[in-house]
């Protein structure tokens, strides 16, 4: 969804006559922080393969730190900052109560292959839990289906808010002339 997102940001602002090359004039700060955010937590995928392993636990909090940091720096971004702020926490409330796990619905889970569900009912999948009876926060976790070819997935309502979040980031980076104030202040 992120990527879907930063795509649509980019087409937009393309065709609205933004520049890519205007990065200065939106006073983004600290821009390796959600990068290194990202990485921990491709690491904490990679080396958690139990839903209290000292990795799910110690790595992805410190993840949407450096996330909430990145946010705080750049704060003058107020829609960048909300949008990405409220998406982040409701991932990190929905996770850390799911066993640092994020809860797959069970209306997603049908759309799944065969071997997908299978793995995904067996915990192989990292990061990732099927919704059961003990499951909290389901409203938060992975509700929605993506059909469109090449992005095709699940998503919460946290990665929604951090997709529009990055949409208007990028139209703050990018600074098109043929769009309203609202839409290009990020």
């Amino acid at each position: 969804m992120l990527i879907l997102g930063g795509l649509l940001a980019l087409a937009v602002g393309w065709y609205a006559g933004g520049r890519l090359s205007r990065f200065e004039g939106a006073g983004l700060r600290l821009l390796l922080l959600p990068v290194l955010a990202l990485a921990l937590q491709r690491a904490a995928a990679l080396f958690s393969p139990q839903p209290y392993s000292i990795w799910g636990w110690t790595l992805l909090p410190a993840s949407y730190l450096l996330l909430f940091a990145f946010l705080w720096f750049n704060r003058h971004l107020r829609k960048t900052a909300l949008l990405m702020g409220l998406g982040s926490l409701c991932n990190l409330a929905v996770i850390a109560v799911n066993g640092w796990r994020m809860p797959v619905a069970p209306s997603a889970l049908a759309v799944l292959s065969p071997e997908g569900a299978a793995s995904l009912l067996a915990g192989r999948v990292p990061m990732y839990c099927a919704a059961g009876g003990s499951t909290r926060l389901l409203f938060l976790g992975d509700i929605f289906y993506c059909p469109i070819p090449f992005f095709q997935g699940f998503a919460s309502v946290g990665d929604i808010l951090l997709a529009l979040g990055l949409f208007f980031c990028l139209m703050a980076v990018m600074n098109p002339e043929r769009l309203p104030r609202w839409l290009k202040a990020g």
